[in-house]
């Protein structure tokens, strides 16, 4: 956890576009912050593969999946995010919570998130930040990338469904089974809410942001949202928009609401690692 929290807590305090500096070379520094959800693990891990070692990745993710899990703190975006790939799923502890009936169908998860979030409810409960957790996890799995929260505080995303009794479940629960469901709102569960010391410093400093193949509805539009995010991202700084059908249910799409719009000096590019890197690193020089 110390190597990568010294790249931010070392790294002098600056207004938005205060640390950037243009790259004269293809060999000098570049830093690229991604916004994504699950759903971009793929992308992010072929993109950071084509890195020169001198580049800096930092990835955001939402926070709206969050709930807790029979007493485990659980981060889908962020479990997904931090697992290495090739590695095999199993689900020996969740199907044994469902034989004694211990938790509900829509909160089976593997056994590799089991771990992951044993880890971080520790962590969490001996005073860590979910920063600091997530930093430290990043660390251990060897992930190519420095992996943020978009914020520390609990903001969770409800779905509100039925018709004559209409009641708001979890987003997650929703998700097991949309078909089930009519969604007629969406309701975000949050007492404050505002982006993290650690994103705002990484905005403050990067090159270039990435808004990821990810899903608007559940990742990217949530994090644009955050209160702060968006004050951060000025109107030069390069942002690259990745071409991304949203994945979410068509009936949450729906009743989510319009789009965010997309901030700072855009730039469309399609759902390529080497088509959008060279465009950062084109975009950085000019």
């Amino acid at each position: 956890m110390s190597s990568r929290m010294a790249r931010f807590s070392k790294s002098p305090a600056c207004r938005p576009g205060a640390g950037r500096s243009p790259v004269h070379d293809t060999m000098a520094t570049m830093r690229i912050t991604i916004v994504s959800g699950a759903d971009g693990a793929p992308f992010l891990h072929d993109l950071a593969a084509r890195l020169a070692p001198e580049d800096v990745l930092t990835v955001i993710a939402p926070t709206v999946r969050d709930h807790w899990s029979a007493w485990l703190k659980a981060s889908p975006d962020l479990d997904a995010l931090l697992l290495v790939p090739g590695t095999p799923t199993t689900y020996a502890v969740a199907d044994q919570l469902r034989t004694i009936e211990y938790s509900p169908e829509w909160q089976r998860t593997s056994d590799q998130d089991v771990a992951t979030r044993l880890v971080r409810t520790e962590l969490i409960g001996t005073g860590f930040s979910l920063t600091e957790a997530t930093l430290a996890a990043a660390t251990r799995s060897g992930l190519p990338y420095a992996l943020l929260p978009a914020c520390e505080q609990r903001a969770e995303l409800h779905v509100v469904v039925g018709g004559d009794e209409p009641r708001a479940i979890h987003v997650e629960e929703y998700l097991a089974d949309p078909g089930a469901h009519s969604p007629t709102e969406t309701v975000l569960v949050a007492e404050s809410l505002s982006v993290s010391p650690t994103v705002v410093t990484a905005l403050q400093q990067t090159d270039v942001l990435v808004l990821a193949p990810s899903s608007r509805t559940l990742a990217i539009d949530p994090v644009l949202r955050v209160p702060g995010f968006l004050d951060l991202v000025t109107d030069d700084l390069p942002v690259i928009v990745v071409d991304h059908e949203d994945s979410a249910p068509a009936d949450l799409v729906r009743v989510a609401g319009l789009r965010e719009a997309d901030p700072g000096d855009t730039h469309a590019a399609p759902a390529d690692p080497a088509a959008v890197l060279d465009l950062a690193r084109k975009l950085v020089v000019a």
